[in-house]
């Protein structure tokens, strides 16, 4: 499973807890409402301490078995909605659109987004990009990271709709709010075409270098730096790090100057400081301009030409990332 138990364990599934008949007789009945789990009590504390006893065995005993288990607020309808996945994979579309087709009568988003897939890839039904633009919507509604990111494609590549960039960036973003690596990278991949506007092109690295971080092959190759350790054990400068840190981006910025723009002005290209951080570790965040903008020197020889110059004007405990 993607968590571990622990992170089932302590999160925040709703709780009802009722007053009336019960097995018991007069007593308040505890339910986890995600989950056919109850406890009654002729004490309240009780009945809900027992219910959350119940829950704990039985995120145990699922997770062990390596079933998946709902996020809070998904219901039993989460059922449902697994046995439509397997349905899928097994290639038995018509019960997974048969199923997915009921879930979407109780908001299941995601639902919306796989009838989407199912009908923009033609997979047991006619492919039909209208369709799958319109579910796409309903679920991009309830703010779905893989519908947003597919509606961004559509209108990116002109599938079925016009080309509209105004509307693929905002689809990005939305989904790059919910952390889609997907939309990261390709959020990070237009926003750093053209490098004049710094607001565009720092979003555009932040993009970029979160994709790089869960390791997305093409996101690696653009991001110089990912794949560095800083060397914890050095000998750290500490007449550097006691500086305020307008004089230690004064000292970074004068080697940026002096030792690493000559180079690459003398290719047509030059270099910008995205971001200085000082805390709670020293990260140093570059991007190309000009000709070398977009060119593979981000994991080259010029990447360790300024990692070795801001080694030696720090200390080698530091992480420098260069796109």
């Amino acid at each position: 499973m993607e968590h571990s138990v622990d992170y089932y364990l302590n999160l925040d599934y709703p709780l009802e807890c009722f007053a009336g008949e019960h097995e018991v007789g007069d007593a308040y009945l505890a339910e986890y409402i995600d989950f056919d789990i109850k406890a009654a009590s002729e004490d309240y504390d009780e009945a809900i301490e027992l219910a959350r006893e119940y829950l704990k065995e039985h995120i145990i005993r699922e997770y062990n078995a390596n079933r998946a288990l709902p996020n809070p607020g998904e219901g039993r309808r989460f059922m449902k909605h697994r046995e439509a996945l397997s349905a899928y994979k097994q290639k038995d579309y018509e019960r997974a659109l048969s199923l997915w087709e009921e879930e979407i009568k109780y908001k299941n988003d995601q639902a919306m987004t796989n009838l989407g897939l199912m009908y923009l890839k033609g997979e047991g039904v006619a492919k039909d990009f209208a369709k799958a633009r319109e579910y796409f919507e309903m679920a991009s509604e309830y703010d779905n990271d893989s519908a947003n990111y597919n509606l961004a494609l559509m209108y990116q590549t002109k599938l079925g709709v016009d080309e509209d960039i105004e509307k693929t960036i905002e689809y990005f973003r939305r989904a790059v709010k919910k952390n889609h690596q997907g939309a990261n990278f390709r959020l990070g991949l237009m926003l750093l075409k053209d490098r004049t506007d710094l607001a565009q092109v720092k979003e555009g690295f932040n993009c970029m270098l979160s994709a790089a971080k869960t390791n997305h092959p093409m996101a690696l190759a653009q991001m110089g730096g990912v794949d560095k350790t800083p060397n914890t054990s050095c000998q750290p400068n500490l007449a550097f790090r006691n500086s305020s840190k307008e004089k230690q981006l004064e000292l970074v910025m004068d080697a940026l100057e002096r030792y690493i723009r000559p180079i690459l002005v003398k290719d047509g290209g030059d270099i910008t400081l995205i971001d200085y951080i000082n805390e709670p570790e020293i990260e140093i965040r570059l991007a190309y301009q000009g000709n070398c903008a977009g060119c593979s020197m981000a994991s080259t020889t010029t990447y360790e030409i300024i990692m070795n110059t801001l080694s030696q004007v720090i200390d080698e405990n530091i992480r420098v990332y260069v796109i």
